[in-house]
């Protein structure tokens, strides 16, 4: 497996997509390199959630396997369908996400390496207890949870960071490795270098517009989250920040502001929306849901606790609703997508809430169902109507 993962990544890094902008085509090859790097090393690597601050482990050189990265590129290579099979046939519902599914597919297939240990948060998605839990069971690893409490207050930020203390005293005594404070504080320098970047980026989408692809989004996703702290995530950001400023300052066809994962292998839908000047994605919640962390608190601990806790996605379901509303008015789009992610209970459980509060204030939107990364869940006619009427819709608005 490791051999096609290399194989994808020095694809994108000698053979990009000439019609993205080079910093995202260095991104595609430094995310392909951050999923091939725990699999050829697995002796150095651990299992973590998406949310999961891992400044720790990336000073440490600790290499992280995560589920939405792997099951991404099984998807684009459409060989995801074996590995979610196997989870099934070993009890898993047909219910769970198709990540997870997929994820929990190839460790129980024997595929996935085994790691040095798991760790994961709390955080947004509920099948984190189910498929953490169960990966270090079946590997007989240490496993390790960072518990995130629905409420910001410094109670709960000092409760987090806690936490993250034990995290580190959890890793030492799991394996070799030794957390090197100098280090960890370069690492978190790092990230909020790219939290500014990104924090740039969204006031140069204000007014420019980008050719683009549903890709560049899930990118951007892995640089804000598991890969935050690295060189590469930095440069990408950094990168960007430069090559947006020589995009032109106007606007062509629908702004679209898409709340949660992206369907980026479906092929129907990315023939729609991809490299068009019909529509553009302009921006996707989970690249923003911690842009707002207090980058003013200087100790590393309590800065990660408090990217955690005001992360847009933990707490009540109006949070991330009234932050989707917020981002999409400040970068005037014409809608949104509210993307259901078969499995993901958060989104489709909030989705008529969404609509309604979205549409009151003047933003129509359109709640999408699908999946991100199983073909056999999505209706590419359904989904191709749907988004072809809602486009029609926006379109006549402007």
């Amino acid at each position: 497996m490791s051999f096609v993962f290399t194989a994808a990544g020095l694809q994108c890094k000698y053979f990009p997509t000439k019609l993205l902008l080079p910093a995202r085509q260095y991104m595609q090859w430094a995310a392909a390199d951050s999923a091939i790097k725990p699999l050829k090393k697995a002796d150095k690597a651990a299992i973590v959630s998406l949310y999961l601050p891992c400044e720790i482990l990336h000073a440490a050189g600790i290499y992280q396997l995560f589920p939405e990265a792997l099951s991404c590129y099984l998807a684009a290579a459409g060989s995801e369908k074996i590995f979610i099979e196997t989870a099934e046939n070993n009890g898993i519902a047909k219910t769970l996400c198709s990540y997870h599914k997929v994820f929990i597919g190839m460790a129980e297939s024997g595929v996935l390496p085994k790691p040095k240990f798991v760790i994961n948060t709390s955080l947004a998605c509920d099948v984190n207890h189910l498929s953490f839990r169960r990966i270090a069971d079946f590997y007989n690893v240490e496993h390790f949870m960072i518990d995130v409490p629905k409420e910001y207050n410094e109670n709960n930020v000092s409760y987090v960071e806690n936490q993250l203390h034990e995290m580190v005293d959890f890793i030492e005594r799991n394996s070799d490795f030794k957390i090197d404070e100098n280090r960890l504080c370069e690492v978190v320098s790092r990230s909020k270098n790219t939290i500014k970047n990104f924090r740039q980026i969204y006031e140069l989408k204000k007014e420019r517009y980008l050719s683009d692809e549903m890709t560049s989004q899930m990118l951007s996703i892995f640089a804000t989250h598991v890969m935050l702290g690295t060189k590469e995530a930095e440069k990408y950001s950094s990168d960007m920040v430069e090559q947006l400023k020589k995009c032109p300052k106007t606007y062509k066809g629908v702004r679209l502001f898409w709340v949660h994962t992206l369907p980026y292998t479906q092929d129907a839908l990315r023939n729609l929306i991809n490299f068009t000047d019909r529509c553009e994605i302009v921006a996707c919640d989970m690249v923003l849901d911690a842009v707002d962390v207090n980058l003013d608190e200087k100790d590393p601990y309590r800065f990660m606790a408090d990217r955690l806790l005001r992360n847009t996605v933990n707490g009540s379901a109006a949070n991330r609703i009234n932050a989707a509303l917020k981002y999409a008015k400040e970068l005037k789009c014409d809608g949104v997508v509210w993307y259901c992610h078969w499995g993901c209970k958060q989104t489709a459980g909030a989705s008529a809430m969404a609509k309604d509060i979205l549409e009151k204030n003047g933003l129509p939107t359109l709640v999408l169902d699908g999946d991100g990364c199983d073909s056999q869940n999505v209706n590419d006619g359904q989904t191709v109507t749907r988004m072809e009427a809602f486009l029609e819709l926006l379109e006549k608005r402007k």
